[in-house]
């Protein structure tokens, strides 16, 4: 039987920190050692990272320690989003994990898949009945995300995938990834979790739609030239207000791009450029002709609405009935500063789910499964549900 336990801790003391929260993950679920945990730490503990994993791990009697760097964490129906913060996510029972750390990620995207995948194709099946998942945490700072996930998706088709991108509060300039005894920044850390167990993963956005969605009928690379056979910046201007669009650096802030494949399953991307004679718009990522896109803002009710049915769906799925914990990753854009008060999200989680043990981070990028297999997702929440496999 899988079993999940979480914990967290606002002590300054990073070690101190560390054992709190993971003493209470492994009390929590009633262990005395844990198989594989997820830990992450706030910016402030930044000098003391390698002490948050290597006490974490001599708490829990395992090596297999793995996390990242984070603006804010979660645990429960808590968030902490300023000053320390430890949290942690502990697993044992009928799973078994692989981690490894690949460092040097900067313009190695398509190498760096290549290697995660060929140790991923080296570790065991699972069981009858059992699942694999790849969690995935990276340097957000460094990371290419189109061909890392890319890459992912062609090697190991079939292979669910989740995870985020590390985070830090603005004043340090610089992010870290763990595991066992690696941290690093320029650097990508996972688990492969093998086992009885069952997942299943919600994606919550926090954007309103303006604007019809279209198609793309002309693209190359990142430049959009045609939507529905018109000049794509036509389409921008007709749902822009005039005084905004005035003022294109501050439109460009304002309206995003979400590219996919119906009202729920979409990627969101900034714009990076508008070309008002030549009719394109530029994108903060690849977008391929044939895509549906349309334009949209942040809005906290739109993503309070979008969780909720995000959460009503995972809730009529088999695996919440007997869901043991989950993990929660949640763009640093939502939060406090987005909603206009604190733990938000996770209140939903624990109204939805009751005390359903859940952990995470704030993340600078989620990745998650999407229109065309794992992708990179912006300003959203993820929850992964896991639970007994049959």
């Amino acid at each position: 039987m899988l079993r999940v336990g979480v914990g967290l801790s606002a002590e300054r003391d990073s070690e101190r920190a560390a054992a709190e929260a993971a003493e209470v993950a492994l009390h929590s679920a009633g262990l005395t050692r844990a198989e594989v945990v997820l830990a992450f730490a706030t910016t402030s503990h930044g000098p003391g990272f390698t002490s948050v994993t290597r006490t974490v791990a001599t708490t829990c009697g395992t090596r297999a320690v793995v996390g990242c760097s984070a603006a804010g964490v979660l645990a429960d129906d808590q968030e902490l989003e300023d000053g320390p913060g430890v949290a942690v996510l502990a697993l044992a029972g009928d799973v078994s994990g692989h981690y490894f750390f690949v460092p040097g990620l900067r313009a190695r995207a398509e190498a760096v898949a290549e290697e995660i995948a060929a140790l991923v194709d080296g570790w065991p099946d699972a069981p009858p009945g059992g699942e694999r998942l790849l969690l995935v945490f990276t340097d957000s700072y460094n990371l290419e995300p189109e061909p890392l996930l890319r890459g992912l998706s062609r090697r190991l088709p079939g292979l669910r995938i989740v995870g985020g991108g590390a985070s830090e509060d603005g004043s340090v300039g610089e992010l870290s990834v763990f595991a066992g005894d690696a941290v690093s920044s320029n650097a990508i850390a996972g688990v492969l979790l093998s086992g009885n167990f069952r997942t299943s993963v919600g994606v919550g956005h926090a954007v309103r739609r303006v604007g019809p969605v279209r198609r793309v009928s002309r693209a190359t690379g990142r430049v959009v030239f045609e939507l529905d056979g018109r000049p794509a910046y036509e389409a921008f201007a007709a749902v822009v207000p005039a005084p905004l669009l005035a003022d294109p650096r501050r439109a460009l802030a304002v309206v995003l791009a979400a590219i996919g494949g119906g009202d729920d399953d979409f990627a969101v991307r900034h714009l990076t450029g508008v070309d008002t004679h030549g009719g394109a718009i530029a994108v903060a990522g690849e977008v391929a002709e044939g895509q549906e896109l349309f334009f949209g803002v942040r809005d906290p009710n739109a993503a309070r609405e979008q969780l909720e049915q995000v959460l009503e769906r995972l809730a009529r799925s088999s695996e919440a009935a007997r869901a043991a914990g989950a993990l929660y990753v949640n763009c640093v854009g939502r939060g406090r500063r987005f909603y206009g008060l604190p733990g938000l999200d996770t209140a939903y989680i624990r109204r939805r789910f009751g005390a359903l043990p859940v952990a995470g981070f704030f993340s600078g990028a989620e990745i998650a499964p999407g229109t065309r297999a794992v992708q990179l997702h912006q300003y959203t929440g993820v929850l992964t549900l896991l639970g007994p496999g049959t």
